[in-house]
């Protein structure tokens, strides 16, 4: 069996031992479940109110371009960053992961809510989901502030920090994902400037209720890879012996 697989198959093992980190877990997709379907709720709620467009001092001085490609696949491609790096390689930081995004979606549904502003002049029209929004529904109309284009992938960058690679691929994508909405005169250039401030103070309220837990479970991990270390230390040294 590959490395990879049986690294990967220890951790579990180690962190499915442990009570806590079940429940965690657990807990983890429930409460992204239920931010999921109140996001939708939320957004549909937002494209069914009437509402005004305002002007903008950057998107009136800006053509409206087509960047479907980067608009869809480009925050798809995060959103499987941001699932994929715990399961497979970080199992420890799933439940953190998990409970952070799902904060993110809930305060974001709220926000939307609050304030019913119509989408920008001139903004490229994706589908007609303000006509007949349905429960899978991925694009709504007047759900702008602040941008989840823009904001998420910088949470995925703060949730995945130590890894120097992700770190600087996911901050390239917030300012393509939020250079991109602009473009396409989908957000307001406040929902876009505003997202990463409001990110952050999300992850820094998320790791002050979840770091103990977060901590613990990265202990685990720690103390089984330092198991597997001396193990391997000990066979070379008999294997030198020889």
């Amino acid at each position: 069996m590959p490395k990879f697989f049986k690294t990967w198959i220890r951790h579990w093992a180690a962190l499915f031992r442990d009570r806590s980190y079940k429940i965690s877990l657990v807990s983890a997709v429930l409460i992204s479940i239920v931010a999921l379907v109140t996001n939708n709720f939320a957004s549909r709620y937002t494209s069914s109110v009437g509402v005004l467009s305002v002007g903008d001092i950057i998107l009136d001085n800006i053509p409206t371009l087509d960047l479907r490609f980067l608009y869809t696949f480009g925050i798809y491609l995060v959103i499987a960053i941001i699932i994929l790096y715990p399961l497979l390689f970080k199992p420890e930081l799933a439940p953190f992961t998990g409970k952070t995004v799902a904060a993110f979606i809930f305060i974001r549904s709220a926000f939307i809510s609050m304030t019913h502003l119509g989408a920008p002049v001139g903004f490229f029209a994706l589908t007609p989901v303000a006509q007949t929004p349905g429960i899978l529904d991925v694009f709504f109309l007047n759900d702008l502030f602040f941008s989840g284009h823009t904001g998420l992938p910088f949470l995925g960058a703060l949730l995945f920090w130590e890894n120097k690679f992700l770190r600087y691929f996911l901050l390239s994508m917030t300012f393509v994902q939020g250079a991109t909405v602009l473009l396409m005169h989908v957000h307001y250039s406040i929902d876009v400037f505003s997202a990463p401030f409001f990110t952050y103070a999300i992850y820094v309220a998320s790791d002050k209720v979840f770091n103990n837990l977060n901590k613990a479970f990265k202990k685990i991990v720690h103390r089984i890879e330092r198991r597997i270390h001396l193990k391997e230390r000990l066979e070379n040294l008999k294997l030198f012996k020889k």
